[in-house]
């Protein structure tokens, strides 16, 4: 798909990608295109680009298929480095999580769990798992976004480490009571992934938060 007939609207500009917003009828969306580093070879800045692009719609498209929650891919320009979603409409956990009821929260967190989960149980990790990456929409059911730095993988380390990054993200973000919040998420991953892939999950997640000093999940 030739992504330079599309009318791209600045949303924001990060260190590997800038996004846009456009319109490809019916859908409002959602342009990721990644930048050129000019401290790279042109060369091999394009084919590092074009693989990365490849392999984070290859990630998004495993994870939905497992049952993840996430945008949806409507196209590719593998030549421009850029990937075509669906826009979700809704506000950034990182902004939501503190001013909502108790209630809502629990049910957000233990849904983040099960969402976590399935990407788990597909053997796919994160990476950049934060409140920062995570959109809360008006029924509430988080989405997950930004796949940048996903990649396949079953081992729990990898697995512990996005849980890791996610206590992490809660602790020091977020003004509650973060043990309670992780019991949380905790929940809601062990009901997708079963008992034994958590227990592994969480203790490496534990260990992991034991080398840097935080609370560990339980």
């Amino acid at each position: 798909m030739d992504s330079s007939t599309l009318d791209l609207q600045p949303l924001h500009r990060g260190a590997e990608a800038d996004l846009f917003l456009s319109e490809l009828p019916p859908w409002n969306v959602v342009v990721k295109r990644r930048v050129r580093k000019a401290y790279r070879h042109e060369q091999l800045d394009s084919s590092i680009r074009k693989e990365r692009t490849i392999k984070e719609s290859s990630a998004i498209r495993d994870a939905k298929i497992a049952g993840a929650r996430l945008p949806s891919i409507l196209g590719l320009d593998i030549e421009r480095s850029t990937i075509i979603m669906t826009f979700i409409d809704g506000v950034l956990a990182r902004d939501s999580i503190d001013t909502m009821s108790n209630t809502r929260r629990i049910s957000l967190l233990e849904e983040l769990g099960r969402q976590v989960g399935f990407l788990h149980s597909a053997g796919i990790m994160h990476g950049d798992l934060t409140t920062s990456n995570i959109i809360v929409p008006a029924d509430e059911k988080p989405f997950m976004i930004d796949f940048g730095m996903a990649r396949k993988s079953t081992d729990h380390e990898d697995h512990g480490s996005d849980l890791h990054l996610l206590q992490r993200s809660l602790i020091a973000t977020h003004a509650l009571d973060a043990p309670s919040l992780l019991r949380r998420v905790a929940k809601g991953y062990r009901e997708v992934v079963g008992e034994e892939m958590a227990k592994s999950s969480l203790r490496k997640a534990a260990e992991i938060a034991r080398r840097g000093r935080y609370f560990a999940i339980r």
